[in-house]
């Protein structure tokens, strides 16, 4: 099996072939997978990702949620804490945004939800398999977000499915997801 390195360098590049276009008509898709199922009905609070580029866009969830009367949070690296990370409540994908050290964009807001408010997490993930493992970018943010979390958080990815492989190598810090919504497929996991 090849190991997490790898598998990163290989899902990049192959995420670096594909056209604005084509990433946005199956970012599109895969939301559609997941707003479309009963968790994402129940969820009275969900938080998503705002994309990276080259990443799956998950805004569509944010303004489905909100159009459903929904709170949305995103995540915000902690201010002073070591890889820690944080939900923070958004009403807008235009206001109150500012881009971070790594080009992501993230709340100006510093006041963060307890995690015990939150019922969907969308997950980012450059890589996930068909046992719900998750490859992230190697930081562990969302793995000690996670790991944070109470039981009856859902987690449910969100990638194209060219990131979708057979297996990944975990460690026993890895947090797995329940659900995968692909542009393609939407994916339920035995935790």
């Amino acid at each position: 099996m090849k190991d997490k390195k790898q598998i990163r360098s290989e899902i990049m590049q192959t995420l670096a072939t594909m056209s604005a276009e084509a990433s946005a008509k199956a970012s599109q898709a895969a939301c559609k997978q997941l707003i479309g199922q009963r968790e994402f009905a129940d969820a009275g609070t969900v938080m998503i990702f705002l994309p990276m580029p080259g990443e799956i866009d998950a805004r569509r969830i944010a303004r489905d949620a909100w159009a459903a009367g929904k709170r949305v949070a995103v995540p915000k690296v902690a201010a002073g804490a070591q890889g820690l990370m944080e939900a923070i409540e958004i009403h807008s994908l235009e206001a109150d945004l500012a881009v971070n050290r790594w080009g992501i964009h993230e709340p100006t807001s510093n006041r963060p939800l307890g995690t015990n408010e939150l019922d969907l997490i969308v997950v980012p993930g450059l890589a996930y398999d068909q046992y719900g493992n998750r490859l992230g970018r190697g930081g562990g943010y969302y793995d000690r977000f996670i790991k944070r979390a109470p039981d009856g958080i859902r987690l449910c990815g969100l990638a194209f499915a060219r990131q979708l492989l057979d297996e990944l190598p975990t460690n026993p810090y890895d947090q797995p997801v329940h659900m995968l919504a692909t542009e393609t497929d939407f994916l339920r996991f035995r935790r």
